[in-house]
């Protein structure tokens, strides 16, 4: 296991107990990329344009990194290329901001041609606006493994347009290929049941006992990233059932965009069974429920939802009423 410390910026009038969860995601999201948080370190206040963070932070977590021998700095914040420069510099060591690791999460995970080329394009998307900050600190002194993305000439720019474009027409196509599929599917009698919701909310140990088969079921973000299906019948009925990726908090539009032919599986589906965590806070189950929805509206074709309220095992009963 790689040793991490996680960091994390507050806005000063921010909610504190909302900033907890969002630390304690980052940790969860790390321990799934396998690394061991052996620190954090947290600061309120607006972000400086260099470091995120303030400059006396940035030399105190450089001390933190010597001392415990960490090998990266993850930010919860979005760094800009210039911030994590900077921050490598003073650090000696790898960094990176929490989309960066969710690509990197998404990248070990990834077994299909489709997911592949999915990570592929959230990396590139993530790295189009930065290319040419990224060229001109190469320039400014070599370094080869900075941003984890190899040696380039001016032409990068130019380079990731073409290859997004490549990748989106081949998603685009196999995209038809699922409406085929769908057909295809409704003519041999299946009517099509998709789980989704949050990641961690328990889509896949649902799965398993509708199936009765065993599949990676942990307590552990994104261990779904290629949708399962698996038929079954239930009273009679022929019925196949698709395991999905799991939605997440605050991700960037750019990110959505390169996972949105995963979602395909929920939307072309005729019932949707909506997983939901009730062990979570009341606020963060309204915004889960009303985020999904979001997602599913105007898409889903007229399927029928169904909420599945999961891991009420997890708390009391009266306040589970």
């Amino acid at each position: 296991m790689r040793k991490a410390i996680v960091v994390q910026r507050n806005d000063p009038n921010a909610d504190e107990a909302e900033n907890e969860r969002k630390l304690a995601e980052l940790k969860e999201l790390a321990h799934a990329s396998d690394y061991t948080v052996v620190g954090s370190m947290v600061q309120s206040r607006y972000p400086d344009r260099k470091y995120q963070v303030g400059r006396g932070k940035v030399e105190e977590l450089a001390e933190l990194v010597e001392a415990l021998e960490a090998e990266k700095v993850i930010f919860n914040n979005q760094l800009s290329t210039t911030q994590i420069y900077n921050i490598s510099e003073t650090c000696k060591c790898e960094v990176m901001d929490r989309f960066q690791l969710i690509l990197e999460i998404f990248a070990a995970r990834a077994t299909t041609r489709r997911a592949k080329l999915q990570v592929e394009l959230a990396k590139l998307q993530y790295e189009l606006p930065k290319a040419k900050s990224i060229v001109s600190l190469l320039k400014k002194e070599e370094r080869p493994g900075f941003m984890g993305l190899g040696g380039y000439e001016d032409s990068y720019e130019q380079d990731i347009k073409k290859r997004i474009v490549r990748i989106r027409t081949e998603l685009m196509h196999s995209c038809k290929g699922s409406e085929s599929l769908r057909t295809f599917r409704h003519e041999r009698g299946f009517s099509l049941v998709a789980l989704a919701g949050y990641t961690n909310a328990g889509k896949s140990t649902l799965f398993q006992l509708l199936v009765k088969e065993g599949t990676i079921v942990e307590d552990m973000l994104f261990t779904t990233l290629s949708p399962t299906t698996r038929s079954l019948t239930i009273n009679q009925r022929k019925v196949l059932l698709t395991d999905t990726v799991g939605f997440i908090e605050d991700l960037p539009h750019w990110m959505v965009d390169a996972f949105r032919s995963t979602l395909d599986e929920i939307f072309l589906a005729d019932i949707i069974l909506l997983v939901v965590d009730m062990s979570d806070p009341v606020d963060v189950i309204r915004q889960k429920l009303a985020v999904s929805h979001d997602i599913f509206w105007k898409r889903t074709g007229g399927a029928a939802i169904v909420t599945a309220l999961n891991k009420t095992d997890l708390i009391p009963d009266e306040q589970l009423q």
